[in-house]
């Protein structure tokens, strides 16, 4: 079997991988010589493959953390990107007992902090940075970034998640040139592939839970119309009830949500859903003004519900919507006339009395008041 590692001296070095280590207990894969790679290294593929929304943390740092100590590094860890910022969002990480590598510190930093590493990051291709004191040229602000974070030597590999690139696998050593041998890349390759099967299926998991609340909203509110919006992918979803309610086309493109909303409006409402986001509502209800696709200006009762990730930042938001113009007008129309007749009533000579089913007085208009004192 051939591994592929990229070292920064210009291209892509070819290294054999020998017998399995279980076989060979004395070789050496980091700065130890504990034998058993293959075998810690398939129950953590086998583990990382099953894992589920509620033990993902649990069983990927207990997985990173036997692959620190088998292979002798200082930390081995998972970064996860946000594709949109660019940034490492999430981290998991297994450290040596006195380690002065600490990946968590990785954590919302921008992946273009490391050039070098940016322009080569692809699907199970390794990378290494062997002394980031003495790195080549173009490593060298890549090794300068990773000096300054106590790590003196970097093997990663990158993997996808759905087609696209969305984190590494790295293993780090505060000591430069460790004896990283063959048998370990072709491990890392492996497990870097299991680790993005077990997160795309909590991607997966996810996507049916969202659909699964979708699926109950629409259910409950079937004359309402629908809208989904996916923080991650940045796009927007508008059920046929609610482009049929605001006079929009399945063909046809919709403004942004927020520019529908009427300018008197719009004030009260960012407030409102703000306060929703930030957790101090357990729902966003508004009564509001919304464009229809003809101009005119439609009542809308809206409710929505925002869902976050485990850093409370959010990732989507669902709203329910229902055209109320009718409903409103009729409100309006009815205190008009209510409003009228207590004009009429306090202006006439005659005394008024009005009274409950059980003869209880509701209302005497000022006639009445003086002729009953």
């Amino acid at each position: 079997m051939i591994a592929r590692l990229d070292d920064g001296t210009g291209g892509d070095a070819a290294e054999e991988a020998s017998q399995p280590s279980i076989d060979r207990p004395e070789r050496r894969f980091g700065r130890s010589k504990q034998p058993g790679l293959d075998l810690i290294c398939t129950k953590v593929a086998v583990d990382f493959q099953s894992i589920s929304l509620n033990n993902a943390e649990e069983r990927i740092n207990a997985g990173l953390q036997s692959l620190t100590e088998v292979c002798g590094a200082d930390a081995v860890f998972v970064a996860l990107l946000n594709e949109e910022a660019g940034t490492f969002d999430k981290i998991y990480s297994g450290r040596a007992t006195f380690s002065a590598c600490n990946p968590e510190v990785l954590k919302d930093r921008e992946l273009a902090e490391f050039p070098w590493i940016k322009s080569r990051l692809e699907h199970l291709r390794l990378l290494e940075i062997r002394d980031t004191a003495k790195a080549p040229i173009a490593q060298s602000r890549d090794a300068e970034r990773l000096a300054s974070l106590n790590v003196g030597a970097l093997l990663v590999v990158g993997f996808n998640l759905r087609g696209r690139l969305r984190g590494l696998l790295g293993v780090c050593n505060a000591a430069p040139s460790p004896e990283w041998s063959a048998d370990l890349h072709l491990a890392l390759k492996l497990v870097g592939v299991s680790v993005a099967s077990g997160l795309e299926r909590i991607e997966l998991q996810e996507d049916l839970l969202t659909v699964q609340e979708r699926d109950r909203l629409v259910t409950n509110t079937a004359n309402d119309g629908l809208w989904d919006y996916d923080v991650r992918e940045n796009s927007m979803y508008f059920s046929p009830r609610w482009r049929a309610m605001l006079g929009y086309s399945e063909s046809t493109d919709i403004p942004e949500w927020r520019l529908l909303v009427h300018p008197d409006d719009l004030a009260q409402v960012q407030n409102q859903l703000h306060e929703h986001l930030e957790g101090r509502t357990a729902l966003f209800e508004s009564v509001h003004r919304m464009r229809h696709a003809s101009g005119e200006w439609r009542w809308i009762q809206s409710r929505v519900k925002g869902r976050v990730d485990e850093n409370k930042r959010l990732k989507r938001l669902v709203g329910v919507e229902t055209d109320i113009t009718e409903r409103r007008l009729y409100e309006e129309a009815l205190f008009r006339e209510k409003e009228s007749a207590q004009i009429t009533l306090q202006s006439i000579g005659d005394g008024v009395v009005t009274t409950d089913a059980e003869a209880r007085v509701q209302y005497l208009n000022p006639v009445a008041s003086e002729l009953t004192g």
